[in-house]
């Protein structure tokens, strides 16, 4: 009997191949995407957290009237005590004109800035993340030197940014799961096609004493094989897509995110391939033992 590297069928007249192949390495490629897509917005998600939580920015708003601050000297120095007073304050810092311009330049386009724009006083504030600091309090004790104090907490920013990212995430592994179900099925589909149109050589094999384990050994390395064509055509797919991508929003091709997209570029694939190993085994063995 030959050995189970070789094949006791003859899989080249199977014409559905060739339309495996494109399939898996399309769905290959559309897992890829996905999971590519959930990673960056895991990191996304996580670099906001980092920069928001924590992080507090108190705003004296400039006076109608054209003053270019609302606050002297001795004001602030007394805000910076109060806020530097508080449990788990880091540390406070007074941003200069030029910081608060940096901020808002890349809504002003070309539009100029005339040299007496009054500027609001604006102080940012950085407090440890497992201290929940009293708003309330604080902006009392604020009022008492300015009533005009307004103070706004960047979580509140955050909370509907997560919510929104984490509903992407889920979205994207509900898509995950489905193109998996969509892979595990057309494989026992295909399978048992392929089953049908080798019927006469199985039952012969079954004649001369092959088990099912056998049998279905070879279907497995077969469909090991179209697999790993697919997750070849999955893996160019993917790699012009990063490359495209990097190219058009001009950053750097040989970075440690693109390295992230690549693990998951021959991840994903791999991982389809031995589910596809395991699908089409189990579906032949399936099969033979209701035959049988």
């Amino acid at each position: 009997m030959a050995s189970s590297s070789k094949y006791d069928f003859n899989f080249n007249k199977d014409t559905s191949r060739i339309f495996l192949i494109m399939v898996l390495g399309f769905l290959m490629y559309c897992m890829t995407i996905t999971v590519m897509s959930g990673v960056f917005t895991y990191r996304q998600t996580s670099d906001w957290k980092s920069a928001l939580y924590g992080k507090l920015t108190i705003e004296f708003p400039s006076n109608i009237d054209g003053v270019k601050e609302t606050l002297t000297e001795k004001q602030q120095n007394e805000v910076m005590n109060v806020v530097q007073s508080i449990p788990g304050v880091i540390y406070v810092r007074k941003l200069k004109d030029a910081d608060i311009l940096k901020v808002i330049e890349p809504w002003l386009s070309s539009t100029a800035i005339p040299d007496d724009f009054p500027f609001p006083v604006l102080f940012d504030v950085s407090f440890s993340k497992d201290v929940s600091v009293d708003l309330l309090n604080l902006t009392s004790k604020l009022s008492v030197i300015s009533s005009s104090v307004r103070i706004h907490n960047h979580a509140n920013w955050y909370t509907s940014i997560e919510k929104i990212c984490l509903g992407l995430f889920g979205f994207s592994m509900l898509l995950l799961i489905l193109m998996l179900m969509t892979v595990c099925s057309t494989t026992i589909f295909i399978t048992k096609k392929t089953l049908q149109v080798h019927k006469d050589v199985v039952k012969n094999l079954q004649l001369i004493g092959a088990k099912n384990s056998y049998i279905s050994s070879q279907f497995r390395w077969y469909y090991f094989g179209l697999g790993l064509k697919g997750a070849l055509l999955s893996m160019f797919l993917s790699g012009a897509s990063i490359c495209s991508i990097t190219y058009f929003m001009k950053a750097e091709l040989l970075s440690y995110v693109n390295l992230q997209y690549a693990l998951v570029c021959i991840a994903v694939p791999f991982l389809v391939v031995l589910l596809v190993m395991i699908t089409s085994r189990s579906s032949v063995a399936y099969f033979l033992s209701r035959e049988g």
